[in-house]
């Protein structure tokens, strides 16, 4: 990061953060889980949990499975001790799995040793980039370093009416010292989570609530009428449609199951065998179409036939399981989905 010289240049061309920001955000930030603070610390496995589950996931979702987290596996160690079909099964419902195993990787890690304390240390984490080490380093440990998200992207980029792409080249450049600057006004973690706060419930993609802003007046975007306008859209990804045939094959074991491999999309997770790929439609009697599901994954679209057949031997690559067992492997919505294609709905 950078040194007190080159944040003191960013600072005479970017503004630090109004004070009113950290006040607006003590009379009105959210009450959430993991910011109610033991003895006035933040304990870093909390914060990181909390950013973790945060990424692109609803916050009405996140509290309700964090508490339960934290009921579970109140500290890192405690999650280094179970394993990772479990952590998948706690997971389950929040989609993008490698935050779980990434979670799972990092307890293993951290368990029985010092956190690292700083933005350097904790970015050496298992999945933990820029935006989560910084986050983690600032609210939890103090140190003066700018965290970024989507959130505190928009902020920024209407404040100081940035231009231009601000995930690539000098867009990302400009972005970076606006917010090396912007935490300048005071202590780091508490300007990062005001920041976000800002973006979450007054600084709205579309719509935002200008009047209950407390940088309003230093807006570049408000102030020209120009709020619409930042931060410029990127460029969208192609969507890929995936079409498979699946099959739900029962027999005197349970239900066939395989693990998807590393280059798929569900990688690692327990997921139905493909007809043409995994097994043949020759092996399987009396088999029947159940359907169709569909299912979105990042820009991936996902279109399912479903079928249904029986089968009395071994297959390589493939394991049986008891229907009763069959929720704590299927973790993932889609193969869920096919699931109960076939008539198996478990909560």
């Amino acid at each position: 990061m950078k040194d007190a010289r080159s944040r003191q240049t960013d600072a005479d061309r970017f503004c630090p953060a109004p004070k009113g920001l950290t006040e607006w955000f003590r009379l009105e930030g959210r009450e959430l889980p993991w910011r109610d603070a033991p003895h006035g610390s933040r304990d870093p496995w909390r914060t990181l949990l909390s950013e973790v589950m945060s990424q692109q996931t609803r916050l009405e979702v996140v509290v309700p499975r964090f508490l339960r987290w934290m009921a579970i596996v109140p500290t890192a160690s405690h999650l280094a001790d179970l394993s990772e079909d479990d952590v998948l099964a706690m997971w389950a419902g929040l989609g993008y799995y490698n935050r779980a195993r990434n979670l799972h990787r990092l307890a293993k890690q951290v368990a029985g040793t010092e956190w690292p304390t700083n933005f350097g240390g904790l970015k050496g984490l298992p999945g933990v980039g820029d935006y989560t080490a910084a986050a983690v380093a600032s609210i939890a440990f103090g140190e003066a370093v700018a965290a970024v998200d989507g959130n505190v992207e928009r902020v920024l980029s209407r404040i100081h009416g940035i231009e231009g792409d601000l995930r690539t080249g000098s867009g990302r450049k400009t972005l970076r010292e606006a917010a090396d600057a912007w935490i300048l006004s005071g202590q780091a973690g508490a300007v990062n989570e005001s920041t976000m706060e800002l973006g979450a419930r007054v600084c709205l993609p579309r719509t935002p609530r200008c009047a209950q802003c407390p940088c309003a007046g230093a807006c570049h975007a408000h102030l020209t009428g120009t709020v619409e306008h930042f931060p410029q859209p990127r460029a969208r990804k192609q969507t890929v449609e995936v079409l498979d045939r699946v099959a739900v094959v029962r027999g005197a074991k349970g239900v066939l199951l395989r693990r998807a491999g590393s280059d798929e999309l569900l990688a690692g997770h327990w997921t139905l065998p493909r007809l043409g790929l995994d097994l043949t439609e020759s092996v399987i009697k009396g088999l029947e179409s159940c359907g169709t599901v569909r299912h979105a994954i990042t820009h991936h679209r996902i279109l399912w036939e479903v079928l249904e057949g029986e089968f009395a031997g071994e297959l390589a690559g493939l394991s049986w399981v008891r229907e009763q067992d069959l929720p704590q492997h299927i973790v993932s919505s889609l193969p869920r989905k096919a699931l109960a294609k076939a008539g198996l709905v478990f909560a």
